[in-house]
């Protein structure tokens, strides 16, 4: 038994263990140890297994989008031009939030904190502060923030009560006691300020299911409960604005209020529990799903897998004879001419001719769209494998 990270009721079982003993980070590594999947019927929340010694793995392993300062995560294509995940991010937020002049900001488990950096380009009169549990980004931050605005490990006594805005870009997912994360947010922010998270949707992305360093996947209703036991107020979920994430904002109360006890729906929460039965049913299965279209097309010599990210590395690891990809394919120019698996990654205009067969490592909701869009495959007669 285990106890809910969101609401603390007790879960009696699992609703999926991985195949194996090899499961896959949200960096596309593998990693030696089944993933292990738990639905909160309280709450709605999903979790999994959190990796062995997690402290230390975000501190000295976990190593995203560090090899340059420009590196980014592309978010999506339209028309041929790509738009990059900061970009976005910034966007939205400025949509969102009317931050008064000269506000503090703190990015908690900011990483290199590239959407903050942006931000401040965007709005020079903000005083940005930065907040991670790893020594290996403090090269970009000096760029543009002093050190006196960092913190490392543990957060400054001084700093309670004593920002507009609090931001999380995709952090929330990894952390073990979400709870204790949102009463230690709620006390930095002064009153009446705000709260702005960004996690994943899994319900829109399905990839975020197994995501082994994913320790929570979120419901609409685990977040509001999370939200309103730590005392947020005026809490908006916004699924439409980020694919495949929630975009949250919630405010501290401008004044001392009553908390009160998180009311769930138990009619809601069972229909997210059929959803969630879905998901474990589609990845209990999808390995022999790319196994049998392996074996029906054996004599295809030359194969090629479109993605990088999670779904072509999943892929990649269903594989009986990964030895016959010859590419991984990103349209992504900072993935370009990297390896994954030992695998270079190329241009959708660089795939040869003589490849036969492309694995399509994408979100099942939008992968035949992309695939579609792109021009230069236009008169290719490759053939598709989706998920």
């Amino acid at each position: 038994m285990v106890k809910c990270n969101v609401c603390r009721s007790l879960i009696e079982k699992s609703i999926y263990i991985s195949e194996g003993n090899l499961s896959i980070t949200s960096l596309c590594e593998t990693y030696p140890q089944k993933t292990e999947v738990f639905f909160c019927h309280h709450c709605s929340h999903l979790q999994t297994t959190e990796i062995q010694n997690i402290d230390e793995y975000y501190d000295q392993t976990y190593k995203i989008l560090i090899d340059t300062e420009e590196e980014d995560q592309l978010y999506q294509v339209i028309n041929n031009k790509k738009i990059f995940r900061i970009d976005h991010q910034v966007q939205v937020l400025l949509e969102k939030l009317t931050l008064p002049e000269k506000a503090f900001v703190l990015d908690y488990g900011c990483a290199k904190s590239a959407t903050l950096k942006k931000l401040v380009q965007h709005r020079p009169d903000i005083t940005p502060h930065l907040f991670d549990v790893s020594e290996m980004y403090i090269p970009f931050w000096k760029k543009f923030a002093g050190p006196e605005n960092w913190s490392l490990y543990s957060l400054k006594p001084e700093w309670n009560e004593y920002f507009d805005l609090v931001t999380s870009f995709f952090a929330l997912e990894h952390v073990v006691d979400p709870k204790v994360m949102m009463c230690k947010i709620i006390d930095l922010l002064k009153p009446g300020g705000f709260f702005y998270c960004i996690v994943p949707n899994v319900y829109t992305n399905i990839a975020d299911f197994a995501v082994l360093d994913h320790v929570n996947h979120f419901s609409e209703l685990s977040l509001q409960f999370l939200l309103e036991e730590a005392g947020f107020q005026s809490i908006t979920i916004d699924t439409n604005v980020h694919n495949g994430a929630f975009v949250i904002v919630a405010q501290k109360p401008p004044f001392s209020v009553k908390k009160l006890s998180p009311l769930v729906s138990q009619q809601n929460v069972e229909t997210i529990s059929g959803r969630v039965k879905d998901m474990a049913s589609y990845w209990g299965g999808i390995s022999q799903k790319v196994r049998e279209f392996e074996e029906k097309h054996k004599n295809a010599k030359e194969n090629a897998i479109y993605g990088s990210g999670f779904y072509g590395t999943f892929i990649a690891t269903c594989l009986k004879e990964f030895e016959r990809v010859k590419y991984f394919i990103d349209q992504n120019p900072y993935r370009q001419g990297k390896l994954l698996l030992e695998k270079p990654i190329i241009a959708p205009s660089n795939l040869s001719d003589e490849i036969q067969v492309v694995y399509v490592g994408l979100n099942p909701q939008n992968a035949s769209n992309i695939i579609e869009s792109v021009d230069c495959w236009k008169e290719k007669n490759y053939l598709y494998f989706y998920l």
